[in-house]
C-alpha cells in the first residue's frame, strides 16, 4: 500500500509541474508582465494593439504598420534564424479575427509581418499576441 501512495504523490507532483510549465507558456505568450514581456520559453514575442503600439515585448524592437491590417514585427536578436524559427500568432481583440504571419517577411528579412482579418476575409486592424519560438 505504501509504494502505491508514493507512486500516487510522484505522478502529482509530476503533473503539477507540468501544469506549471504550461502557464509558464502561456503566461509567456499572454504577454503579462507590467515591465516586461516573461517569456522564459519564446525567444521573441510582443503584444500588439491595433494601432500598432506594443505594450509588452521580448526582443523586438518597433512595430510598423505599412497598411491598416499590416503589422512589421522586427525581431532584434541576431541569432534568431526566421527561417528556421516557429512563429504564432493570435488574435486580441475576439475571436471574429483572424492572422497571417509571415516570418521573415518584412525588414529585410529579420521581421514578422502580420496581417489581420475580419471573418469575410477583409483587412482589418486588430491587435494581437506574437511570439516567436
Amino acid at each position: 500500500m505504501q509504494v502505491k501512495k508514493k507512486w500516487t504523490r510522484t505522478a502529482g507532483i509530476t503533473a503539477a509541474g507540468l501544469c506549471l510549465t504550461g502557464l509558464g507558456v502561456i503566461g509567456g505568450i499572454a504577454i503579462a508582465a507590467p515591465s516586461g514581456s516573461q517569456a522564459p520559453y519564446a525567444r521573441a514575442g510582443a503584444l500588439v494593439n491595433a494601432d500598432g503600439t506594443v505594450v509588452h515585448s521580448k526582443n523586438v524592437s518597433e512595430v510598423t504598420k505599412p497598411a491598416g491590417h499590416n503589422y512589421c514585427v522586427r525581431i532584434n536578436d541576431d541569432d534568431i534564424d526566421l527561417s528556421r524559427a516557429l512563429v504564432t500568432a493570435t488574435p486580441r481583440d475576439g475571436i471574429s479575427t483572424s492572422i497571417r504571419a509571415i516570418a521573415g517577411g518584412c525588414a529585410n528579412g529579420r521581421g514578422v509581418l502580420v496581417g489581420t482579418y475580419d471573418t469575410t476575409n477583409h483587412g482589418r486592424a486588430a491587435g494581437f499576441y506574437l511570439a516567436v519560438l
